[in-house]
């Protein structure tokens, strides 16, 4: 797996000295139906009866033709589940084709019974593969994921990508029912080999901006009061990463978790993140493009699309973007943030690494607190490549 260094850090730095030139990657939405009903998902509590997908095959070469042509080198597909898209594994055969990495984000349902030649293709087009599980204790999977056999099925779908050397990651949710168990998840991971951990809190927004949120979602993130059971357990994580081979991404969502959680609880109007940083900068509405299942170019993957792919392309997927970000970019440059901004936790990483090298001065207490993290990511990563290049 490409190390941070070079699929963040660098690239990041690149960005801060010479100026962005166009978004690293497209996220796609391709479909709103799911099989499994995540109590912390829009789209999971409100099944629509009948649905026919918007978007097409067709829809997704287009988008892939116009990523090629301005070099834009990655793509993540996501959903509602994106293997109930129909034409999935041909829009990863052609995205390959046009040297285009794909990310797939799945519930892992039913990856394990694609067949061998789709397998092939996943393998040879170098596709990422993220599976969520919120726990391995199977009451709390079946009961966060609506389904009795998810993780029964996730893990099969685990076993069956990694015999065949497609790389997995799991995602996983922090919730009110799983966070007393982080650790212990992690090393259950690390016994299962799996190489990769990425933890988040729950999003008290809704995940899709044109559906009402779910009625009080902030609850189902770990209380204030036990926020210290929660830190031990991150902290856990660390030391138990340091010396073993997994990864996770809580060395980068440490310093900021706890002032997230604080705000979803209150909810009180003050931003989270002017805890972490002196001045705040959105990288995420330059660096991707978000689409919505409906065809919509979202500002951001929080807020309503005003533009689509659907009815007019002839200005090609930079202009459309362009179009449908400039309020948005124009409104957060002068601070004028959305409410939604508060909700942010899935890109806040990336957005507070951003913010550091934006502006190192201003963020210099910021810089200082994360510097301790960084440099101990570094050894330890150092360590851990010794070690396991000499056997020891």
């Amino acid at each position: 797996m490409p190390s941070k260094t070079l699929t963040s850090y660098l690239p990041e730095l690149s960005a801060f000295l010479f100026g962005r030139a166009k978004p690293s990657m497209v996220t796609v939405n391709l479909t709103n139906r799911c099989n499994q009903k995540c109590i912390y998902c829009e789209i999971g509590v409100d099944h629509p009866s009948i649905h026919k997908d918007v978007l097409s095959v067709s829809d997704l070469k287009w988008i892939l033709d116009e990523m090629a042509e301005n070099k834009i080198r990655k793509i993540s597909l996501c959903g509602g589940e994106p293997f109930l898209f129909e034409g999935f594994i041909d829009v990863v055969a052609y995205a390959g084709n046009k040297q285009i990495r794909c990310s797939v984000t799945t519930n892992g349902m039913t990856a394990h019974l694609l067949k061998e030649s789709e397998l092939k293709i996943l393998k040879e087009t170098k596709t990422e593969v993220n599976i969520s599980i919120d726990s391995f204790r199977e009451s709390i999977q079946s009961f966060t994921r609506g389904s009795p056999v998810a993780l029964q099925n996730a893990l099969k779908s685990i076993q069956k990508l990694s015999e065949k050397g497609i790389p997995v990651t799991v995602l996983t949710a922090i919730s009110k029912y799983n966070f007393r168990d982080l650790f212990q998840f992690l090393t259950e991971a690390y016994e299962k080999g799996i190489k990769q951990v990425l933890f988040q809190p729950i999003i008290y927004y809704s995940n899709y901006p044109e559906r009402s949120p779910i009625e009080n979602k902030s609850l189902l993130n770990v209380s204030t009061g036990e926020l210290d059971i929660l830190m031990d357990q991150l902290s856990k994580i660390l030391r138990f990463e340091r010396k073993h081979k997994i990864n996770t991404n809580v060395y980068r969502i440490y310093p900021w978790i706890r002032y997230y959680l604080h705000t979803a609880a209150s909810q009180n109007g003050k931003w989270f993140f002017d805890d972490v940083l002196e001045k705040f900068f959105c990288r995420e509405i330059y660096a991707i493009i978000d689409i919505s299942y409906d065809g919509g170019i979202q500002p951001c993957g929080l807020v309503p699309a005003s533009v689509s792919i659907i009815n007019n392309r002839d200005p090609g997927l930079m202009a459309l973007w362009s179009n449908a970000t400039v309020e948005i970019k124009n409104d957060l440059s002068n601070d004028r943030y959305y409410e939604c901004c508060n909700g942010c936790c899935h890109h806040f990483s990336r957005n507070m690494l951003a913010s550091m090298m934006k502006y190192p001065v201003k963020n210099r207490h910021a810089l200082i607190k994360m510097m301790p993290f960084f440099l101990s990511r570094i050894m330890s990563r150092l360590l851990k490549k010794s070690l396991f290049l000499y056997g020891w």
